[in-house]
């Protein structure tokens, strides 16, 4: 295990994301006086200031959602002695619930001093990185609306969700995958690098974020009276193969779709291509579930 010191650590918080930014900043200063920190208010502030001082540090503690560590993903390659922490500020927070980072300040400090951290893998899509959960369908679509609401947070997420379910019709997909062609219409699709969207809903609940391979969830439109039924297995990470949903593991796939918009780790994006998904390469996290 390498030796981390408070002064190799560097703490940088999103204040757009969540809505408890500066009472987090606040309790980080007060908690750790003699780490360096860095208010970031654009990615290209972010940009600017990791490129200058990266090599300076050991272990980047992001505060913010799965949108905001998906920023790092980069750098993090970039700058492979890099490690990452992160403080969940989200709305779902999914990254952060898998690897085990709860939001409490000084057991993070705690785990960073001694040294520890796993390898998680990054998936590539097109030009883009992602390290929880990229998807096509009803959650891009959900994504797209919740981007335009003024209030964040889970209550939002919920309404948009509702509202999507009485708006959304499926999209007509053909995926190559494992010498394979797969095709149909579909509510959604997700390639699944963690097991959760977020908030303990489990999408692909034997994904593994470690091994080389993600998870491509294909779901079908659910009939109205299957819904509890699905919901409840979906937070019980009770999900398995049926008529509605298929899983498969892949390291590399190919999609071809009349969706009109994607999204990689909740942020929503304008589908105008095949999309080309594979794995990466591997960052070094900070060890939290012992």
């Amino acid at each position: 295990m390498e030796k981390i010191n408070l002064q190799d650590i560097i703490f940088v918080i999103n204040p757009h994301s969540g809505t408890n930014s500066g009472k987090i900043l606040e309790k980080f200063k007060e908690l750790a006086p003699k780490v360096d920190y860095f208010v970031s208010n654009s990615l290209e502030e972010f940009d600017v200031f990791l490129t200058a001082k990266a090599e300076k540090y050991k272990v980047l503690i992001i505060c913010g959602g799965d949108g905001t560590i998906n920023t790092t993903l980069k750098y993090l390659i970039k700058y492979s002695t890099l490690k990452l922490a992160v403080l969940p500020n989200g709305s779902g927070n999914g990254f952060a619930r898998e690897l085990g980072f709860d939001g409490d300040i000084k057991k993070l400090l705690d785990q960073i001093l001694k040294g520890g951290t796993e390898k998680v893998d990054v998936i590539k899509i097109n030009n883009e990185l992602c390290g929880n959960m990229a998807g096509l369908g009803f959650d891009s679509y959900v994504a797209t609306e919740f981007e335009k609401m003024p209030a964040r947070g889970l209550k939002t997420y919920v309404y948009c969700t509702i509202q999507a379910l009485l708006k959304y019709k499926p999209i007509q997909a053909k995926v190559n995958v494992n010498g394979s062609v797969i095709e149909g219409k579909y509510h959604m699709i997700n390639i699944a690098n963690t097991r959760q969207f977020g908030n303990n809903a489990l999408i692909a609940p034997k994904a593994v974020c470690n091994d080389g391979l993600f998870d491509l969830v294909l779901i079908k439109k659910i009939p109205f009276y299957v819904v509890p039924n699905f919901v409840v297995r979906l937070f019980l990470g009770k999900l398995k193969n049926s008529k509605y949903v298929q899983f498969v593991k892949a390291s590399s796939l190919v999609i071809d779709s009349n969706s009109e918009t994607y999204h990689v780790d909740g942020e929503p994006k304008k589908l105008e291509e095949t999309l080309s998904i594979e794995i990466l390469k591997q960052i070094e996290v900070v060890k939290m579930k012992m």
